[in-house]
């Protein structure tokens, strides 16, 4: 059904085009010409974004920041165990899922910390990720408070998680 779907779909956008007198074939190459120039110019920044994760995990910066919070974890009743995807998750959406799969083996999925870890996933964004490519994209390099607001409503989320998740 679905694969009919998208047959007819683009059936119909390249006849309403040909209607419209638009080359489609042009106009499809050059759509894909500007999708690859949008993904060049997010490279290098990922390409950043990347290795800074990398080098934060092999550093064994991540456990000692884990340490660190274990009180802060404490005082929001957030569980010790699910401190890896606080951290990760607003830089990585595959780090978080392993960290949270991490969770699922060492506590259990129905666990107070493989439930709240589930909420935090599944309710958070990966802020850094999203602000590369949509302002990168957009080439917008200034907007002062888009990262300290996107941080403090993941904390306060984390928090609310805390104290609703039992």
């Amino acid at each position: 059904m679905g694969e009919k779907l998208i047959l007819v779909a683009t059936g119909v956008i390249v006849l309403r085009g040909m209607l419209k007198g638009v080359d489609v074939y042009d106009a499809f190459r050059a759509g894909g010409r500007q999708g690859m120039d949008s993904g060049l110019s997010l490279l290098p920044a990922l390409c950043a974004m990347t290795l800074m994760l990398a080098l934060v995990n092999a550093s064994g910066l991540k456990d000692v920041l884990a340490g660190a919070l274990a009180p802060v974890m404490r005082l929001i009743n957030l569980p010790e165990e699910v401190t890896p995807i606080l951290l990760l998750r607003p830089l990585s959406g595959s780090g978080s899922l392993t960290a949270l799969q991490q969770i699922f083996r060492q506590c259990g999925v129905d666990s107070r910390a493989g439930r709240v870890a589930s909420v935090l996933v599944g309710s958070s964004e990966t802020i850094f990720y999203t602000m590369t490519v949509y302002l990168g994209a957009t080439d917008i390099r200034k907007l002062p408070w888009a990262l300290p607001v996107s941080l403090v409503s993941y904390l306060v989320g984390a928090a609310v998680c805390g104290a609703i998740v039992q």
